[in-house]
C-alpha cells in the first residue's frame, strides 16, 4: 500500500474515532459545532516535504468562536455557505508527540509506521479533547476561560461579550484591564468595532 493510501486510511481511522465525539468530516477537516455556532476543528495539513515514499503531515487544532467567524466571513466576503477552517481559529495549536507542540511532523512510510502513528494520534486526541470541549460552554468562557487558551482567554471572553453589543464590562476588559498577545491591540479594536456595529444593527432592526 502506498504512503498516500496509508495516510488516507489513517485519516479515516481518526475521523471514525472523532465521530464518537460529535465531529463531522469534510475531507481533511473534522469539525464539531456547538449550539451557539462555535466550532472546534481538527485538521490534517500535509507538508511539502512529502514524497511518493513518505507522507509528512501536521495535525492542527483550532477553536473558532461564532462572532469572530461571522466578522471574518463578512470582512473577506466569503459566502454564507463557507465553513471555518483552522486559519480562522481564535486559538490555534498543533498536536504533537506529547500534547500541544510548535511543529511536530508526523510521518507515514509503511504499514508499521501508519499503525503506530494512527494509534498515537488517536491516543493524543483522547487525552486532549476532554480539555478542549469545556470551551464550548459560554459560561466558562465568560467566567474563567480554560487554561489551555492562555493569552487568548481574554479575547474569547471579549468576542462572547461583543455578541451582546457594547457594554461597560466589555469596555473595561478591552481598555482598562491588561491584555497580552502579539496582536492584542488589533484584537481589542476588532472586538470593540464588532460590538458597536452589532449594537447599531440591533437598534436598526428594532425600528
Amino acid at each position: 500500500m502506498s504512503a498516500q493510501s496509508l495516510f488516507g486510511r489513517l485519516v479515516k481511522e481518526v475521523a471514525d474515532q472523532l465521530a464518537g465525539y460529535g465531529f463531522e468530516r469534510d475531507k481533511m477537516i473534522l469539525r464539531r459545532s456547538s449550539p451557539e455556532g462555535d466550532v472546534l476543528i481538527i485538521e490534517f495539513q500535509t507538508s511539502d516535504c512529502s514524497s511518493r515514499a513518505e507522507k509528512v503531515f501536521y495535525v492542527n487544532v483550532a477553536l473558532v468562536l461564532a462572532p469572530k467567524w461571522e466578522r471574518d466571513r463578512l470582512r473577506y466576503r466569503l459566502p454564507e455557505s463557507a465553513r471555518p477552517e483552522h486559519v480562522h481559529g481564535l486559538w490555534r495549536r498543533r498536536i504533537g508527540f506529547s500534547g500541544f507542540s510548535g511543529g511536530d511532523q508526523w510521518r507515514v512510510t509503511d504499514e508499521a509506521s501508519a499503525v503506530e502513528v494512527s494509534a498515537l494520534i488517536r491516543r493524543r486526541l483522547d487525552e486532549i479533547l476532554p480539555v478542549l470541549l469545556p470551551a464550548f460552554d459560554r459560561d466558562v468562557l465568560l467566567g474563567d476561560p480554560p487554561d489551555f487558551l492562555s493569552y487568548a482567554g481574554w479575547m474569547a471572553r471579549g468576542w462572547v461579550l461583543a455578541e451582546r453589543g457594547p457594554s461597560e464590562e466589555l469596555e473595561k476588559l478591552l481598555f482598562s484591564e491588561p491584555t497580552t498577545g502579539e496582536f492584542s491591540s488589533v484584537a481589542r479594536k476588532a472586538i470593540w468595532e464588532w460590538a458597536t456595529n452589532r449594537g447599531s444593527r440591533d437598534r436598526e432592526g428594532s425600528r
